[in-house]
């Protein structure tokens, strides 16, 4: 992997992939770039040196950034599988992040001669793998990216719930990376209209790391001092505990996001019972699958219509949540073991 840290979604699937591994009678191990090995997952994974290098082995790479775990995947001896989470586009890094958006471009110009070198392609949605099939690869075969109950079905942090449940206030929620792709702005906006037009009893959580980004953060910050949001709450990373206590806060799930391989926070607010609404951008519908509400070419205004809808009509509420207990027994029904060993040809 290029990278392992807690409240990843890569790093998510990796653990749960390991863990059905195991149970299935592999030796199964982790290995991450050394320098991107985030200090509470160190006990979790060894670093790159460590990859064996044996023919009768099976090496997975998660691809989705250049790094050097692609130099350490091509060279390897062992059966090889890459696992595409996709490759947001460069462009919109450029200016927040450049040294991100290089490791961007480097890997759009890796990835064909990654996938063609491997035995078997995976990809976490059917958008990634029609992505991968434009552009010449070949039976690629779709692992959707897992989702596990027990990351978010813990005891909250009670000092979340504290700050943000009971009052009058209504909080809407995102989680995910700060990151330009997401698009937070347009959801900063959204709530600028429904808090100083419709609703001035509102909040919104905006959850997540802003390292792979600060220059797009700080520009989120300054939005939101321009526009005099004094609701508008950056909370950073959240702990296991904490994630469960924002969504139990939340009474609706925005993501404003243009470019996204699956995004499993969806699938994460549908289990905790809190509407979504979420542009129609890449994988996003195939998280939904037909649940939540889906939008496009709504300007800032009337996103915060569409909130202000979700968050009043009580009859609208109940269908949407309808259809996301729908969507969630049949992602809770998947059998994960039985896919790997299709996948694995065991």
């Amino acid at each position: 992997m290029a990278g392992f840290a807690d409240g990843d979604a890569i790093s998510h699937e990796a653990v749960i992939l390991r863990d059905y591994f195991r149970k299935m009678g592999f030796e199964s191990t982790i290995f991450a770039d050394r320098g991107c090995i985030a200090p509470a997952m160190k006990p979790e994974c060894e670093t790159l040196e460590a990859v064996p290098n044996r023919k009768s082995d099976i090496i997975i790479h998660h691809y989705s950034i250049s790094s050097p775990a692609v130099e350490t995947y091509l060279a390897s001896a062992a059966r090889k599988i890459l696992i595409y989470h996709n490759i947001t586009p460069a462009k919109y890094y450029i200016g927040y992040a450049d040294d991100v958006a290089a490791r961007l471009t480097s890997a759009r110009e890796q990835l064909v001669k990654a996938a063609l070198r491997s035995d078997a392609v995976w990809a976490a949605s059917k958008f990634d793998a029609a992505e991968l099939e434009e552009a010449g690869v070949r039976n690629v075969k779709v692992l959707a990216l897992p989702f596990d109950p027990a990351v978010v079905d813990i005891p909250p942090e009670p000092y979340v719930l504290n700050r943000f449940s009971g009052g009058a206030l209504k909080n809407i929620l995102f989680v995910g990376r700060i990151a330009p792709n997401k698009r937070i702005e347009n959801l900063i906006l959204a709530f600028a209209w429904y808090n100083q037009t419709i609703n001035p009893y509102s909040r919104l959580l905006l959850v997540g790391s802003p390292r792979s980004a600060p220059r797009y953060y700080m520009m989120l910050r300054m939005l939101a001092n321009e526009l005099n949001l004094t609701h508008v709450c950056f909370e950073g990373f959240a702990s296991p505990a904490g994630l469960s206590a924002y969504y139990r806060v939340a009474d609706a799930f925005v993501c404003a996001s243009e470019h996204e391989g699956y995004c499993l926070p969806l699938v994460e607010a549908m289990h905790m019972g809190v509407p979504v609404i979420a542009r129609d951008a890449g994988g996003t519908p195939e998280a939904l699958g037909g649940a939540g509400v889906l939008y496009e070419d709504l300007s800032e205004n009337e996103l915060a219509e569409l909130m202000h809808r979700v968050l009043s009509d009580c009859n609208l509420r109940e269908q949407i949540l309808a259809s996301q207990k729908k969507r969630m027994a049949e992602v809770l029904d998947r059998n994960l073991e039985r896919e790997l060993k299709d996948l694995l040809g065991t």
